[in-house]
């Protein structure tokens, strides 16, 4: 038995073997077979880039036909709801930062795009002195708490994946946008095909 000791007594290049060596008995992560994970990945990486190829005509199809001006029906109930929607999920996040949540990553996120899709809206829809009063809410208070929002949950994702690689013995200096999921089986490249 290892004792604490002899771990601090261990060079960093020899608890990162041993880290390494810990990792590969530790149990997967999902029940699901690597094929049939694979297959759930495929559809989703299809049906969201799909959606998000369709967007681009649809966009311009809206460009190009809606009316500068639309009487809008439920006009109340659309911004009550929305602003109770932003309340809760601030609300939620702030929970998950008191208890120290996990979720308060992807709540900080939720909130911010809300905060962020707020402004727009407000700048967007206002007339005469309300676009100032929108401006301004938008410049003092929406977009910088959305962005402290995207700092704190981009922050939080980078400890815990650094902890988590430093428990697997690997280098903790690994850009977001490089560093593979966890929890999902690497890509594997094909084999190759043998002609007879």
């Amino acid at each position: 038995m290892i004792k604490d000791a002899d771990l601090r007594s261990m060079t960093p290049e020899e608890r990162a073997h041993l880290a390494r060596r810990l990792a590969v008995l530790a149990p997967p992560v999902t029940d699901r077979p690597p094929a049939v994970a694979e297959r759930a990945r495929r559809r989703f990486v299809i049906v969201i880039g799909v959606a998000s190829a369709l967007l681009i005509p649809w966009v311009a199809v809206l460009a190009a036909t809606l009316p500068p001006r639309y009487l809008a029906g439920h006009w109340r109930a659309t911004w009550v709801g929305f602003d109770m929607a932003v309340a809760a999920t601030l609300g939620l996040t702030a929970w998950a930062a008191l208890r120290r949540r996990q979720i308060m990553i992807l709540l900080s996120v939720v909130s911010g795009t809300l905060l962020v899709a707020d402004a727009w809206f407000d700048l967007m829809t206002a007339a005469g002195p309300d676009r100032w009063v929108s401006l301004a809410t938008a410049l003092i208070v929406e977009l910088p708490l959305a962005g402290w929002l995207y700092f704190a949950s981009h922050h939080l994702v980078l400890l815990s994946m650094r902890r988590v690689l430093i428990l697997s013995g690997q280098s903790p200096d690994v850009s977001l946008w490089r560093l593979s999921l966890f929890g999902v089986p690497p890509h594997r490249s094909r084999p190759a095909v043998h002609q007879h």
